[in-house]
């Protein structure tokens, strides 16, 4: 038998080495990385789990943080999807293009109502967007329920504790220019929570508080506020519905959006179709959201 060099034998133990880790690779899951709004994380973590299941090939990488913390990631690369529950902002788009050379796609995937809720045992069915810029912006001294017109059980000194989204939340950047000026800001005494479901929580337990939160998140431990456009009593007040989400005829409805790095393609283009397909749909509106049209 003839005697093989060691340097043949080396460079033909490299190639199979070579072209099996090159077959492993071929076989690798493809990732979806997403992070972001905390209003999406509900029906998110449904729709990864359900799809996942259906395409075991396919790994899902699913954070919060709030869309801020999304778009970041987004504008840095880190991820293929960013959950937000707000429109980029100009300058966050160029620094996008400047960062990835490509602009963000954005992809409406659901819609939402901002639903302002109080303690069961509060007598108030209604406010307007001027209520709410009076009791969450700033003012002198502190706003109380007899302002409102009511008396409120179990509230002692009848101060309103409201309660906010924190800063990084796109639900309070929409729920800020709704009811407040371009250039205004929150009034110090206010509260801020880690998220909608936290915010419902707290309201369910205090009488003298007031919140705000995506409409996935309202349970029946809290009472839902009708709006009203204007201060004048004599206008309808507006209840967070489906219709009226769907219409806009809601002064706090919104679209919630997955943004991603120019146009989808492959697996991220998959998800998305799968989204918006019927499996989607159903998971979207069993979680509380509104499919949009």
């Amino acid at each position: 038998m003839k005697n093989f060099h060691p340097l043949l034998i080396f460079s033909f133990l490299v190639f199979l080495l070579t072209s099996v880790q090159a077959q492993g690779n071929e076989h690798e899951d493809a990732v979806i990385r997403i992070k972001g709004s905390d209003t999406l994380s509900k029906v998110l973590k449904e729709w990864t789990r359900t799809y996942q299941e259906h395409n075991p090939k396919v790994r899902i990488e699913l954070s919060g943080g709030g869309s801020s913390n999304g778009i970041a990631a987004l504008i840095n690369s880190h991820i293929e999807l960013a959950a937000s529950s707000r429109l980029l902002r100009p300058h966050e788009i160029h620094l996008v293009i400047k960062k990835s050379g490509v602009r963000p796609v954005s992809h409406e995937v659901a819609r939402d109502a901002i639903s302002v809720v109080v303690h069961p045992s509060n007598p108030l069915n209604a406010v307007s967007l001027q209520h709410l810029m009076e009791i969450y912006g700033k003012h002198k001294g502190e706003p109380l329920w007899s302002d409102l017109g009511v008396n409120v059980p179990g509230c002692q000194d009848q101060k309103i504790l409201s309660l906010s989204r924190k800063n990084n939340s796109g639900t309070y950047l929409f729920f800020r220019q709704a009811i407040l000026d371009k250039n205004d800001h929150f009034n110090s005494q206010i509260v801020s929570m880690d998220g909608s479901a936290s915010v419902v929580s707290m309201v369910s337990q205090t009488p003298c508080a007031i919140g705000y939160a995506g409409m996935a998140y309202i349970t029946g431990a809290v009472k839902t506020l009708c709006i009203s456009r204007s201060h004048n009593l004599n206008t309808p007040c507006v209840p967070p519905t489906v219709a009226t989400t769907l219409d806009k005829s809601y002064p706090l409805a919104r679209a919630l959006y997955l943004y991603s790095l120019g146009p989808p393609k492959g697996e991220v283009l998959n998800f998305l179709e799968w989204i918006r397909g019927p499996v989607g749909k159903e998971i979207l509106v069993r979680n509380g959201y509104v499919s949009p049209p």
